[in-house]
């Protein structure tokens, strides 16, 4: 399938996250070391993002009362650029690059991605990769003069028999897919979002990754899995819409 251009495109974020298989403990010192690598590019005011599970464990013997455990990880530190629109994130065996609204396109981002993970390859020295995942947001704004029927714009929405109401106040759908050709995973969430006046909106979030739990991917093959997953998610997306929605895009 063409790769098309659009002059406004839909996307809110792009998120590109890495998991590694650990070469070397991690430290409180790693992010600091990865951010004098990156402090030239993103000169916004880090932050730390604290990360708390809540685990449940429930006794098989009376009185069943479930044990409650509080795990809280150790942070993430997001790093920003200047205006807030490109960001990197580190955590213990983790790296994710962030694009916000305006995207800055596939070829600027990958090469954000490229530099971002060779420069945590330096860092934190992980033996390979457990996780690639590659994450679009996209918002899609529809002008709500007349009545609007989603499978206009895109084809999956939800459907119900004629026995109930047809207004649609609110939804979210949610569809998980592998691949069969290889094990890569495709999550599709399509959801209504906080309307404007005069326009409604909805969300459609395209999150494909791949996963090698017994033997990591080594790290030459990071950047051609990636380009790969970026394919199909462009197939997906591609698929997913309608020519009225893309003429919403301004597609070139």
């Amino acid at each position: 399938m063409t790769r098309r251009q659009y002059s406004n495109p839909p996307i809110e974020e792009a998120i590109c996250e890495f998991r590694f298989a650990p070469g070397q403990a991690w430290n409180f010192a790693t992010p600091g070391l990865f951010y004098e690598k990156v402090r030239d590019l993103y000169t916004g005011e880090p932050r730390q993002q604290n990360s708390i599970a809540t685990e449940f464990k429930f006794s098989q013997m009376p009185p069943a009362n479930p044990e409650v455990t509080v795990i809280q990880d150790l942070p993430k530190f997001l790093f920003p650029s200047a205006d807030a629109t490109k960001l990197v994130g580190v955590g213990p065996n983790l790296l994710s690059i962030h694009s916000l609204r305006p995207y800055e396109g596939w070829d600027e981002f990958s090469h954000r991605i490229d530099r971002a993970l060779q420069f945590y390859l330096e860092v934190a020295k992980p033996v390979g990769i457990t996780r690639i995942s590659l994450r679009y947001i996209n918002r899609i704004v529809v002008s709500d003069d007349e009545a609007v029927d989603l499978s206009e714009y895109v084809n999956i929405y939800p459907q119900f028999p004629d026995s109930l109401p047809s207004h649609i106040s609110g939804f979210v759908t949610r569809t998980e897919l592998i691949y069969e050709d290889i094990p890569v995973g495709l999550v599709i969430t399509l959801s209504d979002s906080e309307p404007l006046p005069g326009q409604v909106v909805f969300i459609l979030d395209l999150d494909i990754s791949q996963t090698w739990i017994e033997k990591p991917l080594s790290l030459e093959e990071v950047l051609s899995n990636l380009h790969e997953l970026k394919s199909r998610q462009g197939q997906a997306f591609e698929s997913l819409i309608t020519d009225r929605t893309r003429e919403l895009f301004d597609v070139k």
